[in-house]
């Protein structure tokens, strides 16, 4: 290792692959690129196979709840062992459990903070937000003004864009299309020919507001019977979206394939990208679906906002307004070369969320915790 690089323990909780998921990954890649040493604490699954994968050291961390003080001390002697100066806790249990760890063995902490409820409001919340953080590092604007109502000073909040691999992302998506797998993909979701697919690419959780989705189909396709909808993911609400939609009579018209490995060939089948979340940090998918030219309809929630102009490289509506985001859908599906000329500008202001940003400014992050100059 280099004589400035940096120590530095990741800790997440969640046991499944979400966005939040494949920023850790990124990170960890983007800063391993960059010569500092790092170890990650995680629950056996996705997030943890991939990492270790890279050679990073990867050790089994999975807290039973935020009050999981045997993991947490555990935590902690791992930390004690391995000494890192910065540990960075990705997720809502990691900030709980994984705090300890980092006054245990004198790191600086940094919080990541991905979603835009409201803090303080129980007990274990507001205690939680008390907590001796060194930084807290927010997705976006949005959550930055969610902590400031709840009372966190202004100096203990970064704002990070999270980030991703935009000209990967595009090049991976021309490549599906090229070679047939974007049509293969269509092809094995029985869309007819022709017939204008729009998809949403989210976990089933209740947040991702997948009901007035469904809602807002409801209302396009009493104009439009030819359009399809793809609702790509897992979840607990996956159950009451297909009783739904069976009681709108919708069933036709909708396919639910669960988890997609080939996600750049879903995107490049899709007509039009929708995200219907009431409460979104920043949302990758929409990202990933700028850097691939998919046009974009979007609810103006958290982070949105920051990634969407209004009709200038997408549309943003309400959010748990279907009629406000069907007639959106409508407008792209009913005028596709003025939808396709904002997904063209999207492409350009999508580079302002290049993961490459995201690492940099990380590492910047660490190192002014730690007392070292960038340039060191």
């Amino acid at each position: 290792m280099a004589a400035d690089s940096l120590r530095i323990l990741h800790v997440d909780t969640a046991p499944t692959w979400r966005g939040g998921q494949a920023q850790v990954l990124g990170l960890v890649q983007g800063l391993g690129a960059r010569g500092h040493e790092q170890w990650l604490a995680a629950p056996d699954g996705p997030l943890a196979e991939k990492v270790a994968s890279l050679g990073v050291p990867t050790r089994r961390f999975a807290p039973a709840g935020d009050l999981d003080l045997v993991a947490a001390v555990a935590l902690a002697d791992y930390a004690r062992t391995i000494r890192p100066q910065v540990v960075h806790l990705h997720s809502a249990r990691a900030h709980a459990t994984g705090l300890l760890a980092a006054r245990a063995c004198g790191a600086k902490s940094v919080v990541a903070r991905r979603v835009d409820f409201e803090v303080g409001r129980g007990p274990l919340s507001a205690l939680k937000y008390r907590l001796p953080v060194d930084r807290f590092v927010t997705v976006s604007r949005g959550i930055a003004d969610v902590l400031a109502r709840g009372g966190i000073p202004a100096a203990k909040v970064t704002v990070i864009h999270s980030g991703i691999a935009v000209d990967a992302m595009a090049a991976r998506v021309a490549s599906a299309r090229a070679a047939g797998r974007a049509e293969a993909m269509r092809a094995a979701l029985h869309v007819p020919e022709g017939a204008p697919l729009v998809g949403a690419i989210a976990a089933f959780a209740p947040h991702k507001d997948h009901p007035t989705l469904v809602d807002a189909a409801k209302i396009v396709l009493a104009r439009r019977p030819d359009a399809r909808f793809v609702l790509a993911g897992e979840g607990t609400t996956v159950h009451a979206v297909r009783e739904q939609i069976g009681a709108l009579g919708v069933r036709d018209a909708f396919r639910l394939p669960g988890f997609v490995d080939d996600v750049p060939a879903l995107l490049g089948a899709l007509d039009l990208f929708v995200l219907s979340s009431y409460l979104e940090g920043l949302g990758t998918s929409v990202l990933d679906a700028q850097a691939s030219g998919v046009p974009v309809v979007a609810t103006a929630v958290g982070g949105v906002p920051e990634m969407i102009e209004d009709r200038v490289n997408g549309r943003l509506v309400p959010p748990r307004d279907p009629a406000a985001l069907a007639g959106a859908i409508l407008e792209a599906l009913e005028d596709p070369e003025q939808a396709r000329a904002r997904a063209g500008k999207a492409r350009e202001t999508v580079r302002a969320f290049d993961l490459a940003r995201t690492i940099e400014r990380t590492e910047a992050l660490y190192r002014e915790l730690v007392g070292q100059k960038a340039g060191a």
